[in-house]
């Protein structure tokens, strides 16, 4: 744990038992208290503009000071956690879960790690100006709800969206070749089920090895070989978060998923090459990370 970027996890504990003020209704669960969770929670505290007690679940399941009436995780783990009836769920890097009705009137709401697909398709476009056929491949259940309301942003765009679930790391060796010729480039979204060291090698030597470019949703897949990304950064998620929780506590109308307003591109200059793709001026100079 980091000492000097949060205060320590028994400091939090006596905080139980001092009476809450009403900027203090939320709290925030950690999945982890570094790395992304560390970035996103200091995003949230700055964004939200006073001290949030905060709970490590990696450490033991938070018992939350009476009073909070929303809580904000950050990451799966946070997220799959029980939490009281009628407490708001704001869920911020949490791509395994989707927000669903809650009983007792609180309300779920996810920050999506996605941008809009409008907002999507039109980047992915901006890299790859003779995009006309997207691969999308998939595989947690939450991602289900997304299908629909990406081919529909395809059509619009001018981009045929083909998707494939896979239910196995098997099966991605034909699913892939079934794109030869079907598809100008793949997209993989945050989806924990579907990325792992193993099939990211294998969408990777796909990519490399058949011209055919592959995009990501993080920084991450893109040094291990994707030819971009168009995302959310962990502080982005983390400000998000904090907008919502304070429209929660203001009474406001929210939708379920919530969409970043700021969005981050990283690129890939040598997988570029490998897959005949020329990164415009104007696209380096917007790109936050360029990786040789």
């Amino acid at each position: 744990m980091n000492s000097k970027a949060l205060p320590r996890l028994t400091a939090v504990l006596l905080l139980a038992a001092a009476p809450l003020r009403a900027a203090d209704k939320v709290a925030v669960v950690l999945s982890a208290p570094g790395g992304a969770y560390l970035q996103a929670f200091s995003a949230f505290q700055a964004a939200y503009g006073s001290e949030v007690p905060y709970f490590d679940a990696s450490a033991d399941k938070p018992v939350l000071p009476p009073g909070i009436t929303t809580v904000v995780t950050i990451g799966n783990k946070a997220a799959s956690l029980d939490y009281p009836e009628g407490v708001n769920l704001v869920n911020a890097m949490a791509p395994g879960f989707f927000a669903k009705p809650r009983p007792g009137g609180g309300r779920e709401i996810k920050v999506s790690m996605v941008p809009d697909f409008k907002v999507l398709l039109a980047k992915l476009r901006q890299i790859q100006p003779s995009l006309a056929r997207l691969a999308v491949f998939w595989s947690a259940p939450a991602f289900s709800p997304f299908v629909g309301p990406m081919q529909e942003a395809g059509t619009a765009a001018g981009v045929r969206i083909t998707t494939f679930k896979v239910t196995k790391s098997a099966d991605l060796p034909a699913l892939l070749r079934k794109t030869l010729g079907e598809a100008d480039a793949f997209w993989l979204p945050p989806d924990p089920l579907l990325i792992s060291p193993e099939t990211l090698l294998i969408f990777t030597e796909f990519s490399l090895g058949n011209g055919v470019p592959m995009y990501a949703t993080t920084k991450g897949m893109v040094r291990d070989g994707a030819c971009a990304s168009v995302g959310i950064s962990f502080a982005e998620s983390g400000a998000t978060a904090a907008g919502a929780a304070k429209a929660l506590w203001a009474g406001e109308q929210l939708p379920d998923l919530v969409y970043p307003s700021r969005i981050e591109i990283t690129l890939n200059a040598s997988s570029a090459k490998r897959c005949n793709l020329r990164f415009s001026p104007e696209l380096l100079r917007e790109a936050a990370y360029l990786f040789p």
